[in-house]
């Protein structure tokens, strides 16, 4: 499957490498481990995000060579980019936040490598293996494919990367190749109590409390099927915390028995809303979230939409009322 990407990488030299708003460790682990295996090849990569990197996940870039766009900074290395690489992205630039603008403007052959089913007109060309259980798998496979050696440090990545968007190995894509990529990655030095505890054990205090503010909020409707909740701006501030440091928490529905479905919402500003589905498995929820622009997996999907915090909460559990009927 990467016969047609790999030559275009071969024969160029600057990369630009991005992912989705909000980067998880899928997206930052597969950036990351992407970028030493280009700068191995003698390529020129910079790694851009429009958003930072959540506190918990930035023992992955020691070096912090994971950049924040700025305008400012960046529009003359993408303008020189030869390639523009998406990762853990596919839908629209629109998921890739402000940077989608400059990336999108481009003269840069764009690549987009995913497992997310969503449409990948937007780039020039995709690798997209949905069966995959992360882009952390995709990215190990075209290291290996290229003849590529993984390091330690790209083995601590692509571990954070898979274990997290595994759920720890029980979310449905979870295949024995999954473990078997997970078991060389281990042999390559990646650390699973060091990496667990960083992930999961080395939340803000606020963030924390902020869950406990949150569980209390949680409300169900179809007969218990659905969970849902929402946070405000006031409740992050109340708390000192950023969005990016609730990693986790649109999942919090799922521990209730007989849910089949979590709705969070979370605001963005006065009016503008993001939307995180979760599901059993037994009910598809990307296509709510492709009503809204954005996408994902049949049972973790996402999108922005336009309106007030209370008012996207109400419209999109009766949209999931309507599915369970």
């Amino acid at each position: 499957m990467w016969q047609k990407i790999i030559p275009i990488i071969e024969n160029n030299e600057r990369f630009v490498l991005s992912s989705h708003m909000n980067p998880d460790c899928d997206a930052l682990g597969s950036e990351l481990a992407l970028a030493e295996h280009l700068r191995k090849l003698g390529k020129t990569v910079t790694v851009i995000n429009t958003d930072p990197v959540a506190s918990n996940f930035r023992f992955l870039d020691p070096k912090q060579r994971i950049n924040q766009y700025s305008e400012n900074r960046h529009t003359r290395i993408i303008k020189k980019a030869d390639v523009i690489i998406v990762l853990d992205a596919s839908g629209s630039w629109k998921r890739l936040g402000i940077i989608g603008k400059s990336l999108e403007k481009a003269e840069a052959v764009k690549l987009c490598i995913d497992h997310h089913p969503d449409p990948t007109d937007f780039v020039d060309l995709a690798v997209v293996d949905t069966d995959a259980s992360a882009t952390g798998e995709l990215i190990y496979d075209l290291i290996l494919t290229m003849g590529g050696t993984i390091s330690k440090t790209i083995a601590q990545a692509l571990y954070a990367a898979i274990i997290t968007d595994t759920g720890n190995f029980r979310f449905p894509k979870t295949s024995p190749r999954t473990h078997q990529i997970t078991a060389e990655l281990l042999t390559a030095g990646a650390d699973p109590m060091a990496i667990y505890r960083q992930i999961y054990e080395q939340n803000l205090l606020g963030a924390i409390q902020a869950q406990g503010h949150i569980m209390e909020s949680i409300r169900v409707a179809a007969d218990g099927q659905i969970a849902f909740y929402g946070v405000t701006q006031a409740t992050l501030n109340q708390f000192g915390i950023k969005s990016a440091d609730l990693d986790g928490v649109a999942s919090l529905g799922q521990m209730i028995g007989g849910v089949r479905v979590t709705v969070f919402c979370m605001e963005l500003s006065q009016e503008r809303t993001k939307i995180s589905l979760r599901s059993d498995g037994t009910v598809t929820i990307n296509t709510i979230a492709a009503e809204y622009g954005g996408g994902g997996h049949p049972s973790a999907a996402g999108a922005i939409s336009e309106g007030l915090l209370a008012d996207v909460l109400a419209e999109v559990v009766g949209k999931v009322e309507r599915l369970l009927t």
